[in-house]
């Protein structure tokens, strides 16, 4: 059932789509703001926040994006919220170990390890937008969308972070080489 289905049937009161619902994206988007906290009780209380305005928002949902984009906009609001609250900036965030777990052998796993290292010493914004486009797979314009910011700022940002992130790379090798 795609998500449409759900979100009509939720909207009709069907508890068990919200499940599906949430069974589908929680995973996904629990990593997502891991990624921006880098702390795994404020990831679930986050997590928990985020279902819970989907579940009474959803009525406000006009599928202008993908239902997948708005729930990403909902935990990015989420996030930028529980910080405010905190009186704290965001963190520096690594990717998730399991992102970078493998089926292939140690050496990969190394070459993954330092790409993940690399990844952790950019800065923020950087890293967002790489987790956004390579790790979760939007597209220019929901990447744009969720941050809130125009797909040139977000060709442009990708453009530096990758940069940064082959300069980063390339002295790792010449630095471990």
């Amino acid at each position: 059932m795609d998500d449409k289905e759900l979100i009509h049937r939720i909207l009709e009161g069907d508890e068990l789509a919200l499940e599906a619902l949430h069974k589908r994206y929680a995973r996904q988007i629990y990593h997502y703001i891991y990624t921006e906290t880098k702390n795994y009780n404020d990831a679930e209380e986050i997590l928990q926040e985020v279902f819970y305005k989907v579940s009474t928002k959803l009525y406000q949902f006009k599928q202008r994006s993908s239902f997948k984009t708005w729930i990403y906009v909902i935990a990015r609001n989420a996030i930028i919220d529980y910080y405010r609250k905190q009186e704290n900036q965001l963190k520096t965030i690594p990717l998730q170990e399991e992102l970078i777990e493998h089926n292939g052998g140690f050496e990969r796993g190394e070459i993954l390890t330092d790409l993940q290292h690399s990844i952790e010493r950019l800065p923020l914004k950087y890293r967002r937008i790489l987790h956004l486009r390579y790790i979760e797979g939007f597209s220019l314009i929901d990447t744009a969308r969720i941050i809130g910011v125009s797909v040139m700022s977000v060709k442009s940002t990708q453009k530096r972070a990758k940069k940064m992130l082959k300069m980063q790379l390339d002295e790792g090798v010449a630095w471990n080489g």
